[in-house]
């Protein structure tokens, strides 16, 4: 037997041990490609959670990756003209059409591609009239059931704030499962492998909850309101998940600000063993061009399982946290150059 069949039959557990010492999402795509048993062994998408940045030209049809361990950058082609992104996890993008609010899951790696219901099938829309030009979406209020219309161009653009997925849609599972904060309310709400589109998740809350984030952990999903408040559901229950408000009440002073010198965003992420952090970041905005806005600080709390109670977190230790349109990462930089312990 010759060297390369040796390499050909490496056993599955060896291989999956060499992985994990392959921090980079290029070299993982280059290694199942190596032979077609490794094609066949490996998962599409790595597991491990190391993040990308990625640059979004305004106008050409490419991205370009930066990876946080290594020096590299990568541009790779995609059809993203007439798209916007919104969100990313497990290593795939979320990516809406503008033309016909279509919401595809794309690995940029290996552009297999998984298609997610359109914001047509979302639960506030009553009806898609493509022929209506200008008032294509009729919509009714989750609230008060009152009903109105309003264009395609403007509803595809601003109907989907985030949206995070449960797992890789290519694993073999059948708990997969996709949550989107959407509409101009910013509600939650889901959507499971075979359903025909998307479904709301019920707050229990009279009042309009406005999610700023949302995450997987440990079968449940957690989410923040704009004021701080954190909401736990059980992922698991059907036919939809169970559960509502939690006992945990916000820090004092996170309730949401609009400024003009102080407005903020809040994230949420699992930190270490059965602990959640909230992130709440303030800024404002400045000049220097529409839309642009400068942080100014972040303050951090803690939340354990079995005391629900916020406290105040001043050290990260030898954590670093990543925050955007993907879900919420806290990891360990290890030996990475472009990450520091106890940094943002």
């Amino acid at each position: 037997m010759s060297n390369d069949d040796l390499w050909a039959n490496l056993h599955s557990d060896l291989l999956n041990q060499i992985v994990k010492y392959i921090p980079s999402c290029e070299d993982y795509a280059r290694l199942r490609l190596v032979c077609k048993p490794w094609t066949l062994t490996l998962a599409k998408t790595p597991e491990h959670k190391y993040p990308l940045l990625v640059t979004l030209p305004p106008v050409e049809d490419f991205i370009e990756t930066h990876g946080l361990r290594e020096k590299e950058i990568n541009q790779m082609r995609l059809p993203l003209q007439n798209h916007l992104f919104r969100g990313s996890c497990c290593g795939f993008l979320v990516i809406l059409g503008v033309s016909d609010g279509s919401l595809h899951l794309l690995n940029p790696f290996t552009k297999v591609s998984f298609d997610l219901p359109p914001i047509s099938t979302f639960p506030d829309i009553v009806d898609y009239l493509p022929e209506n030009i200008g008032n294509e979406y009729i919509m009714r209020d989750m609230v008060d059931g009152s009903t109105g219309t309003i264009g395609r161009n403007h509803m595809n653009k601003t109907a989907v704030y985030k949206i995070i997925i449960s797992s890789p849609p290519d694993c073999d599972t059948h708990d997969f499962m996709a949550v989107i904060i959407y509409s101009h309310y910013c509600r939650l709400g889901f959507y499971r492998t075979g359903d025909g589109g998307w479904t709301d998740i019920p707050t229990t809350r009279e009042y309009r909850c406005e999610f700023y984030d949302v995450i997987f952990y440990e079968g449940k999903i957690y989410a923040l309101d704009w004021n701080g408040q954190l909401y736990e559901f059980d992922m698991h229950t059907k036919p939809i998940p169970l559960g509502g408000v939690t006992k945990a009440k916000p820090p004092c002073g996170v309730q949401r600000s609009y400024g003009p010198d102080d407005w903020n965003l809040k994230y949420l992420t699992a930190h270490g063993n059965g602990r959640l952090l909230m992130v709440v970041r303030h800024y404002v905005f400045t000049d220097e061009y529409p839309g642009s806005y400068q942080t100014n600080n972040f303050n951090i709390y803690m939340l354990t399982k079995n005391e629900l109670v916020w406290s105040r977190l001043y050290n990260l230790g030898n954590y670093t946290l990543v925050f955007g349109l993907n879900s919420s990462v806290s990891m360990m930089p290890h030996a990475s150059s472009y990450t520091k312990p106890n940094h943002i």
